[in-house]
């Protein structure tokens, strides 16, 4: 709809424009006609101006009539006739140069007709015509003239204006009357023939009639102007003059001398011209009146209409500003107060820079008392209210953030002493099955341990770096592996050369136990996962690919974008929080972390460490290589010894290692004899005989009690040759790298080597000697499914695994479940 596109001031506008409009077109004609009005009263100005002139010329003509008489009566002289009729000429002349645009086509060809007395003039003064040739010549010209004005065409006689122009038309014909009723009288006096006194008879009768119709016309003051000439004619003649003559024109005539006659005669046609200058002011000044007054309304209608048409827009612009500037204030405090929000919604926890800063939002200053005063005070108390509650909420996150930085330092202290504590306890401890749960506790509190490190890297928090050297990646990858649940099934492929900074190893360490953690939680316990490295001039790659469920493209896509931007906790999925975890640590200190899908169903993480984290040394010699903590690879059958304490030692082995222990235990293995576990040292085509018991001090128990973690330590001996190396004084990290040796020598005997029934057996800690022989697991289909479904398909696997266990034996728990 277009009024809900339109914004306060165009919704405003168009309320008012409609009124508007409606005022303009009533006030529009209005204007126009007083406009119309003002332009015919000019007009009827100029017309009654130019009746004035014509008047005047009029007036010459009738006495050039009358002295044309007289000189043809013999009382006038020739010059005085030569004389009038040159008078009549130069107002022509005048008229003509005068008039200009004024002179209509019908005064001009009035004008014209002027013209045309030449002859007659020239005949008059040749006393060749008669005085009735000159009536008959005069009369048409003088009617024509008053006649070509055009008085009563287009006249309001509704108005006095009009009555005024009408009585001057009157008055120019009442005039013409009386100076050819005078004519006439000489002519009746002079000749006295029946024609002429019928003429002077009629004209009478005519005038009467003019005179009427001008005096109801005139205005009173202009009657008496009037009655004077009427008076001034009464007196140059008689009182009863008009009527007697009227009567009996030729008795009236009869006893005035023609002496007394043609002067009295004469000076009554110039007496009209007193009151036609008297109407012709009259009218000039009323016209213009009229003219000023029609020119003053359409001023006035046409300012009032501006006015009010001013008024109009200042008051709405005005309405407009005071409705459209409060809500402008509370759109933009809105607007300050959802980025505000927005600002807390989008703010992640890993900002360390995060200002303390209260939020302060300006106040909405109105003051009017109407209903948007009221929304705005309203708005205001909103505004303070979400400022408020923004600050508090950074405030709790700031608190959360807090608590739970401490709480995972709480847990790493309290962790490392249990880890401290276990040790202690592995190294008083004989006992082969407390043994097995030390191992399998010292690596649940390792796994605790990398749990209550993601916790501080939750919360923002640097975690304590107790490493003081530059770690090599391969170390460090070994470190990884210890704390997570299946390490047994990594396999490790990491270049010597390339130590990492000692700043970084800690988070580094965390990092690649989460993304291994997830490899080996996502794929099938049958297959392995790989990590290797490389290197480059730009720094370091490691690679951890596992050949599990995967994830879908749009999945990849949605992690790598977690991973490379920063995202809120509490808006991150639960199942995430490990990604969550690397994603932080990889922008705190510069990393590249990416996911891809793995050729055939799995993830490849690749986490790309740049120079400024690393530091480049010569590689080691080739004897201090350590063995890596991985099994041979194996088929689809599970491994018979999986879970073993031995494997657990080397877990925890893995966990407390550093550069220096795993240096001397490299030494350890170098410089010890040669140890074979099934003692094997003989000529198998040979039966084995059995060797003699070395020699033990006195005062000794018949089995020696086991410190460490030392596999065969408590084995009977087949041959001094190749008996068993004596752990008891051995170093700790050597003893726990001999572990790792020994359980890869136990499966591959178990696998290839033959079975021989005259050799020794192993009569404690034989790894798989306790567990039925399995057949092999069917192969693994090549059709993955949907990663999600088969995630899902896990979970519930993994839940209805704990729920029988929980039925079946209540009283055992789960001690190494999934970290998941």
């Amino acid at each position: 709809m277009l009024l809900a596109r339109l914004r306060i001031r165009g919704k405003l506008a168009l309320l008012v424009v409609i009124p508007l409009l409606s005022m303009v077109g009533l006030a529009v004609p209005v204007v126009l006609e007083r406009v119309a009005a003002a332009q015919r009263a000019g007009d009827i100005t100029d017309r009654v101006r130019l009746s004035s002139r014509v008047g005047s010329l009029v007036q010459d003509l009738q006495q050039e009539r009358i002295l044309s008489v007289g000189f043809l009566l013999g009382r006038v002289e020739r010059a005085e006739v030569i004389r009038k009729s040159a008078d009549v000429d130069d107002r022509v002349a005048d008229l003509r140069a005068a008039g200009g645009d004024a002179l209509t086509d019908q005064v001009d060809s009035a004008l014209d007709r002027v013209s045309s007395l030449v002859e007659l003039r020239t005949a008059v003064l040749a006393r060749a015509v008669n005085p009735g040739q000159v009536m008959d010549a005069f009369g048409p010209v003088n009617m024509g003239m008053i006649t070509s004005l055009r008085l009563v065409v287009g006249v309001d006689t509704d108005t006095l204006p009009g009555r005024q122009v009408l009585a001057l038309d009157g008055l120019l014909r009442a005039d013409e009357g009386l100076a050819a009723c005078a004519t006439l009288s000489l002519l009746v006096k002079a000749i006295g023939t029946p024609d002429t006194t019928a003429a002077y008879v009629a004209c009478i009768a005519a005038l009467q009639v003019d005179n009427q119709r001008f005096r109801g016309l005139i205005t009173p003051e202009q009657l008496k102007v009037a009655q004077l000439n009427d008076a001034a004619v009464a007196a140059r003649t008689s009182p009863d003059f008009l009527v007697t003559s009227a009567r009996d024109p030729a008795r009236a005539v009869r006893d005035v001398p023609m002496d007394v006659l043609f002067p009295a005669v004469r000076t009554m046609i110039r007496l009209g011209q007193f009151v036609e200058k008297k109407l012709v002011a009259d009218v000039v000044a009323e016209v213009t009146a009229e003219q000023r007054r029609a020119l003053t309304a359409a001023y006035l209608v046409g300012a009032a209409a501006a006015l009010i048409l001013a008024l109009v827009v200042l008051l709405s612009a005005a309405v407009a500003r005071t409705v459209a500037r409060p809500l402008t204030q509370l759109t933009r405090s809105a607007d300050r107060v959802a980025r505000v929000a927005e600002a807390e919604l989008v703010r992640v926890t890993d900002d360390e820079t995060e200002s303390s800063q209260s939020v302060r939002l300006e106040p909405v200053d109105i003051r009017a008392n109407d209903e948007i005063g009221d929304l705005a005070r309203a708005f205001d108390r909103v505004q303070s209210t979400a400022a408020q509650l923004v600050e508090r909420q950074v405030v709790g996150r700031r608190n959360v953030a807090q608590m739970f930085g401490h709480v995972g330092r709480r847990t790493q202290n309290l962790v490392g002493r249990q880890i401290a504590l276990i040790d202690r306890l592995e190294q008083q401890e004989a006992d082969p099955g407390r043994l097995e749960h030390l191992y399998r506790l010292d690596h649940i509190s390792s796994r605790l341990r990398r749990n209550a490190g993601s916790l501080v890297v939750l919360s923002g928090s640097a975690g304590a770096d107790a490493h003081t050297a530059p770690v090599p990646l391969a170390d460090v990858v070994r470190l990884a592996l210890g704390e997570i649940e299946d390490y047994t099934r990594v396999e490790v492929r990491v270049p010597a050369g390339v130590s990492a900074a000692p700043a970084v190893v800690g988070d580094l360490v965390l990092a690649l136990a989460e993304l291994m953690e997830n490899a080996t939680v996502f794929s099938p316990p049958h297959t392995r996962v790989l990590v290797t490295g490389e290197t480059s001039g730009l720094g370091a790659r490691i690679t951890v690919v596992d050949h599990g469920i995967g994830m879908s493209e749009q999945r990849l896509a949605e992690e790598n974008a977690r991973l490379a931007r920063r995202e809120r906790l509490d808006l991150a999925p639960t199942e995430v929080l490990g990604l969550f975890v690397v994603g932080r640590l990889a922008r705190r200190h510069g990393w590249e972390v990416s996911l891809a899908a793995t050729p055939g169903g799995g993830v490849t993480a690749q986490v790309d460490i740049p120079s400024p984290s690393l530091v480049l040394r010569r590689a080691d010699p080739v004897g201090a290589v350590v063995a890596r903590v991985a099994v041979p690879a194996r088929r689809t059958t599970v491994d018979p010894d999986r879970g073993t304490p031995a494997l657990a030692a080397a877990a925890t082995a893995a966990v407390h290692v550093d550069s220096d222990l795993l240096s001397r235990a490299t030494r350890s293995l170098e410089s010890g004899p040669s140890w074979d576990a099934f003692g094997t040292g003989t000529d198998q085509s040979e039966p084995a005989a059995p060797a003699s018991p070395r020699p033990e001090p006195s005062g000794a128990p018949t089995n020696p009690r086991i410190r460490q973690r030392v596999p065969g330590a408590s084995l009977t001996a087949t041959a001094a040759p190749t008996g068993p190396v004596d752990a008891t004084t051995a170093d700790p990290a050597a003893a726990r790298a001999l572990v790792e040796a020994f359980q890869s020598g136990v499966r591959r005997a178990q696998r290839n080597g033959p079975t021989a029934p005259d050799r020794p057996l192993l009569n404690r800690r034989v790894p798989g000697a306790n567990l039925t022989v399995t057949p092999p697991c069917p192969p693994a289909s090549t059709h993955l499914g949907d990663p999600a479904e088969v995630r899902q398909l896990i979970t519930e696997f993994e839940a209805g695994v704990a729920r029988a266990l929980r039925e079946v034996s209540p009283d055992r728990r789960n001690e190494e479940g999934s970290s998941r």
